[in-house]
């Protein structure tokens, strides 16, 4: 809707257009005022609409200021509840074998064992259960030694349960061994025959995603990604990059993000969840966050060849002019490269 237009009535003003109304209670002329007005009648508190305006600005910048330190707050509160769920997962995974063993076990063999028990380590349960029973042996060998003159003799041997976890535990050192070789499908079959004996022992399940991830078995290895995370945490860098890594071999980019953010939720400066998130910004044309995170990972890895040879890539599709230095950079890594190399010849013409 229009407005209409007022022009102000004092008397040599009727030609100024009315701009505002004089608030000051001091004020003897609290009418309607020009421009004119301004300058002849209010000039001796025109500068209050300008304070305030400085104070309504002091306002609005301590507000923001409160708003900001509430979103702080609220991060540290969720990081803080992630911590005690971690805590509380780490005391359960301690209090489970000593509570398996309490009673029947003596308080003096307790006290021994005391140090053994703050060393366990939440993915060895099979190494655990061994050295345990040897302990154990040494123990009441020695007790039995003491009492040698009163006939009572204590003996220890391995349960069946204690073998079985060990027979479990070579399957996976076996099976480990050929993962390291690259020799990964005879690797999957010792793998499962150790979950056949001890179907939650998260090292195993581990070391299985990642062999079925490196025979392209994706879908396979995101489902014991999933069920590391879901036998022990699904905020642990291992697990969330491996399943990130998955995702961008099945062109699921934006899911593997997702993944690779939690990644580096757990360590801001991993250098392959840095460029795994790169790569995923450069699929889906993201190109300039994904240079920003290309940039990140060649903080943590500067002499990275493809990392280099994709900022050069996106640097040149963008129209930066010194994406020609990176691509130079890269051949004196790899000189071999045919894509780099073209590129070299064509702008050294």
């Amino acid at each position: 809707m229009k407005q209409n237009i007022v022009n102000c009535t004092v008397s040599g003003h009727e030609n100024q257009q009315i701009l505002s109304l004089c608030l000051n209670l001091k004020c003897p002329f609290r009418t309607a005022s020009c421009q004119l007005c301004k300058q002849e009648q209010h000039k001796d508190h025109n500068q209050d609409l300008k304070e305030l305006n400085l104070i309504e600005q002091q306002i609005v910048s301590i507000e923001t200021s409160q708003l900001n330190m509430i979103s702080i707050l609220r991060r540290m509160e969720y990081e803080i509840q992630a911590a005690i769920k971690y805590i509380n997962h780490s005391v359960q995974t301690l209090i489970v074998p000593i509570e398996n063993y309490r009673k029947s076990v003596s308080y003096k063999t307790i006290e021994d064992l005391g140090l053994f028990f703050k060393k366990i380590h939440s993915f060895d349960y099979t190494e655990q259960v061994g050295r345990l029973s040897q302990i154990l042996n040494s123990l009441y060998k020695l007790n039995s030694q003491e009492n040698q003159g009163n006939n009572n003799h204590i003996q220890v041997i391995a349960s069946p349960s204690s073998i079985k976890q060990n027979e479990s535990k070579q399957f996976f050192d076996q099976g480990f061994e050929l993962c390291k070789k690259g020799q990964f499908n005879e690797a999957i079959k010792l793998f499962d025959k150790s979950l056949e004996i001890c179907s939650t022992n998260i090292e195993t399940i581990f070391f299985k995603a990642e062999a079925l991830r490196n025979i392209e078995a994706y879908e396979k290895s995101i489902a014991e990604y999933d069920r590391c995370m879901k036998f022990d945490s699904d905020e642990k860098l291992e697990y969330n990059f491996g399943k990130g890594e998955a995702l961008r071999a099945m062109e699921r980019y934006e899911d593997a993000i997702l993944l690779y953010d939690k990644a580096l939720k757990a360590d801001i400066k991993h250098f392959n969840s840095l460029f795994g998130k790169a790569d995923c910004l450069r699929m889906l044309g993201m190109l300039e966050e994904s240079l920003k995170y290309y940039n990140f990972a060649l903080k943590e890895n500067s002499k990275d060849f493809t990392c280099l040879k994709f900022k050069a890539v996106i640097m040149e599709e963008i129209g930066l002019e010194d994406f020609l230095d990176f691509y130079k950079i890269a051949a004196q890594i790899d000189p071999n490269d045919e894509y780099v190399q073209t590129k070299l010849s064509l702008y050294s013409k």
